[in-house]
């Protein structure tokens, strides 16, 4: 669109400022062996049966009577009785509850169960060798410690054993695997816990799947933010702490005063649209106010590569004021620049006023090539190349706007500078108040089905709306 010199040279005072138009174990009691040698009546269990009445348990606890514990306790001697040969003791071959058979279990790997020297759980008992909660039988995926009695699994799947890596703790071996289920359980939660890690969320698993080549949770707050595609694209927090905002889908994301607080990225050709000729910036953003306060002309830069104008400027996501003096009530915009900055040419998603509402979470990609253009962009054999936008999954409507969208509305040839990536701010003169989230950079174009599952898998909505000359949804 044309504009007057008085404007133009106002916006040269502002730099990048610029706009274009619309820019078991125990068992060893079990079955208390052959006489229950494994203490005084041997008894591992009332009828020995390592099951339900021999279980290592009250009764036949190779603990009380026939402990594995006193004459053999498993721990002490009990090698003998190894709960080697046996964890199997069957349902109840655990070392019951005074099976001490427990305390040698665990850390022996089977032998733990020992029904004692003399107790040997042996034959029948075994709540050995497999049954351990310990190395090799780890209560758990060999049923081993747990077979020595009613909850004998050593564990939801510990493998109590090799390190009760199973599960959520290798299970005790049973109510009488007693101590060598203790142990093995400690290595299952351990196990567990790896299990848990991770720290991405779904959608941080969707996006990341899509092969971007920086992507920021915004879930640090202060310090700095890590990258989660590993590319070591680091951030690092500026101005104190910020507040934490919730997602629509319970993540949190970095919440800005609007006034001091941005992350900063070290400068990469990856951010730069001539690297592949292909680049797309992708975030979540939630205004806490429409009415920016430290604004400039009317908007707010809220991420972009151009730091200090002139001659390191490349691209910005900017959003302008409900009120602001071109009347762009806020307008979103992706706009892209010549080095020397200036009027950069864009694409503009002009909502109806009264559309956007701050404390509301938008979904905002933009995207730029220089492989392609529409048909009715003008000089494109010199300024080769088109801008798109989408807001909550709808994309604006070239068509509707002239040269904007166009390489060549202000002739500008994308190139690689460096200056920092900003997040929160772009050249630390106009600030963003309220929360960002989840931005990705991508050296490819998202197709419309990405970016449509995009904002599906934040908010379980598809997205509905239109673009002409302003749009709604």
């Amino acid at each position: 669109m044309t504009r007057t010199l008085a404007f133009l040279a106002a916006l040269t005072l502002i730099g990048c400022g610029g706009s274009d138009e619309p820019g078991g174990t125990g068992g060893h009691g079990g079955t208390s062996g052959t006489t229950g040698r494994g203490g005084t009546t041997g008894g591992g269990g009332t009828t020995g049966s390592a099951g339900t009445s021999g279980a290592a348990g009250t009764s036949g606890a190779a603990g009380t009577s026939g402990a594995a514990g006193t004459s053999g306790a498993a721990g002490t001697s009990g090698t003998g009785g190894g709960a080697g040969t046996g964890a199997r003791g069957g349902t109840g071959g655990g070392a019951g509850t005074g099976g001490t058979a427990g305390t040698g279990a665990a850390g022996q790997g089977g032998r733990g169960g020992n029904g004692g020297t003399g107790g040997t759980a042996g034959a029948s008992g075994r709540g050995g060798t497999t049954g351990g909660g310990g190395t090799t039988g780890g209560g758990g995926t060999t049923g081993a410690a747990g077979r020595g009695g009613t909850t004998g699994a050593a564990g939801t799947g510990g493998t109590a054993g090799a390190g009760g890596r199973g599960g959520t703790g290798g299970g005790a071996a049973g109510t009488g695997g007693g101590a060598a289920g203790t142990g093995g359980g400690a290595a299952g939660t351990g196990g567990g816990a790896a299990g848990t890690g991770g720290g991405t969320s779904t959608y941080d698993q969707m996006i990341l799947a899509e092969g971007p080549v920086a992507y920021w949770a915004m879930n640090k707050f202060s310090g700095t933010e890590p990258d989660l595609t590993g590319n070591n694209h680091t951030g690092t927090y500026h101005s104190g702490t910020a507040m934490s905002a919730a997602m629509p889908n319970g993540d949190r994301a970095a919440d800005f005063n609007g006034s001091s607080q941005y992350v900063s990225v070290p400068s990469s050709a990856a951010f730069s649209v001539p690297t592949t000729h292909n680049l797309t910036w992708e975030a979540w953003i939630r205004p806490d106010v429409l009415q920016f306060p430290n604004n400039s002309g009317g908007y707010v830069d809220w991420m972009g590569k151009c730091e200090g104008y002139s001659p390191t400027c490349e691209w910005e996501a900017r959003m302008y004021s409900t009120t602001n003096s071109e009347n762009r009530c806020n307008r979103m915009s992706a706009y892209i620049f010549n080095t020397s900055a200036g009027l950069g040419s864009a694409a503009d998603w002009q909502p109806t006023c009264g559309l956007i509402q701050a404390g509301s979470w938008y979904h905002i990609v933009g995207e730029y090539t220089t492989l392609s253009q529409p048909s009715d962009c003008q000089n494109a054999s010199m300024y080769p190349g088109m801008i798109d936008i989408w807001v909550n999954g709808v994309k604006w409507a070239h068509s509707s706007h002239g040269q904007t969208g166009c390489m060549s509305q202000y002739d500008v040839v994308p190139a690689a500078t460096s200056s920092p990536l900003n997040i929160g701010t772009m050249s630390m003169d106009a600030w963003f108040p309220g929360a960002i989230g989840k931005v990705a950079i991508y050296n490819k174009l998202l197709t419309a089905a990405q970016v449509t599952a995009h904002y599906r898998a934040m908010t379980g909505a598809s997205p509905t709306g239109s673009c002409g000359n302003t749009c709604s949804f």
